[in-house]
């Protein structure tokens, strides 16, 4: 004999109101979507070159130089010089004033220094740096390096990063490119602020879309899409409703149950493309062996792969996703062999006896970079995973499913060409 408990009125209530909520909601999902497509046919919301392309370092600073200089193909002259000169004290230039801009200005030290500005009163260094971390006495070289040929002139070095100087001291001006927990001037409020006076809309568009860029890639919250709009305000009209609030809410008390399933159904679908297009026996895996080796338990965790590895493989050796920051943040994925004459210490344990023949992976499959810890990886276009990107995955998907996402698709084909590859070289 079993007993159940009954549910009370409050409990029958609240399912019934769920219940009809998700089925007015569902007939409303056509009208929505096809609010959604216009809005992407005429605005095409998503589309931004610097996602696509996915700009490394040398690319920023190439974009970055060619707006502060005042002959660059942008047509706006001085607009976007004068905007740094004015936030870090120095000066507006006018038309008569000499400007040269040189890029990878190679120093005596044999480094390089990303951006100088010469003008007729100032040397202006910028060392570009989104990611990578400092070489010892670098800012100090390049300061003196700007003090050595002054003619008369006086020097400035700008530090273009969300780091903190190691050297130069108070002499270099920080310059993040986002925001800032001092709430200092940063590369985005400099560029935001002019984009009112940019008269060619091709520059303006550029600008805007650089803007966005910095946004998503160096901001820590989530950047709204303009085409979710309309689900964002049917859920808000529904939820003024006060027999809607319970139901509304009731989704809200899973989402984080939801954000997981979603993530671990993007694995399990990496999982068995590898596994039908490159070899059965494939699994997945994690280095640490406290992690659980599901794809949503892993991104929460800074620098813990998830990975797909084949047991004749070397160990430590994964086709895998990571998250850089944690927290679903800074997604990559490649293809993840330590290096061990390249790893302190206390990580060698971690390194992989197969790195040597996957050394040169970049060659071999191109758009990749390479670290100590991967011989090949690439940047995920939407770096942060968190229930927005979930979301988005569903409502785009033509069944609903992720796996049928074109983005999740194409994933899962570059698995399948890393997974193949390693295979390759493996076994020569």
């Amino acid at each position: 004999m079993s007993f159940e408990t009954p549910m009370d009125d409050r409990q029958v209530t609240k399912f019934q109101s769920l219940s009809d909520f998700v089925t007015d909601f569902s007939k409303m999902l056509p009208g929505l979507a096809a609010m959604r497509e216009g809005i992407d046919l005429y605005g095409a919301t998503t589309f931004s070159p610097f996602l696509i392309f996915n700009p490394d370092e040398n690319t920023l600073s190439r974009v970055i130089a060619e707006l502060f200089d005042p002959s660059g193909s942008h047509g706006q002259g001085l607009l976007f010089l004068n905007g740094l000169l004015s936030t870090i004290g120095i000066p507006r230039l006018n038309r008569l004033d000499a400007v040269k801009v040189r890029r990878e200005v190679l120093t005596r030290a044999k480094r390089r220094i990303d951006i100088v500005v010469e003008t007729s009163h100032h040397v202006i260094g910028i060392e570009n740096k989104p990611w990578a971390a400092q070489q010892k006495n670098q800012l100090s070289d390049y300061l003196d390096e700007l003090n050595a040929d002054l003619h008369g002139r006086k020097p400035v070095l700008i530090f273009l990063s969300d780091q903190q100087a190691q050297t130069a001291g108070k002499e270099a001006i920080r310059l993040p490119y986002y925001h800032s927990e001092e709430k200092e001037t940063t590369l985005h409020s400099i560029l935001k602020r002019l984009t009112g006076d940019i008269r060619a809309s091709a520059a303006r568009a550029f600008v805007e879309d650089f803007l966005r860029y910095i946004e998503i890639e160096f901001g820590d919250e989530y950047v709204d899409t303009p085409a979710d709009k309309p689900f964002v305000d049917a859920v808000n009209a529904e939820f003024d409703d006060p027999q809607r609030r319970k139901a509304i809410a009731s989704v809200l008390l899973s989402q984080e149950t939801l954000h997981i399933r979603i993530l671990d159904e993007i694995g399990d679908h990496l999982l068995s493309e590898v596994r039908t297009q490159v070899n059965s026996d494939f699994d997945a895996s994690c280095p640490f062996k406290d992690v659980e080796a599901r794809i949503s338990e892993c991104l929460w965790q800074k620098w813990t792969p998830y990975g797909l590895r084949r047991p004749s493989w070397p160990v430590n050796c994964h086709v895998a996703v990571e998250a850089e920051s944690g927290w679903m943040k800074e997604i990559i994925f490649g293809v993840r062999c330590p290096d061990i004459n390249k790893l302190y210490e206390k990580d060698r344990p971690l390194a992989s006896p197969g790195r040597k023949r996957l050394d040169n992976m970049v060659s071999s499959i191109p758009g990749g970079r390479k670290t100590n810890y991967w011989p090949w990886y690439k940047y995920y276009a939407e770096r942060y995973w968190g229930q927005e990107f979930c979301a988005r995955l569903v409502l785009e998907s033509p069944t609903g499913m992720v796996k049928d996402h074109r983005e999740i698709q194409d994933l899962a084909r570059q698995f399948v060409e890393m997974a193949s590859e390693v295979d390759r070289l493996l076994g020569e």
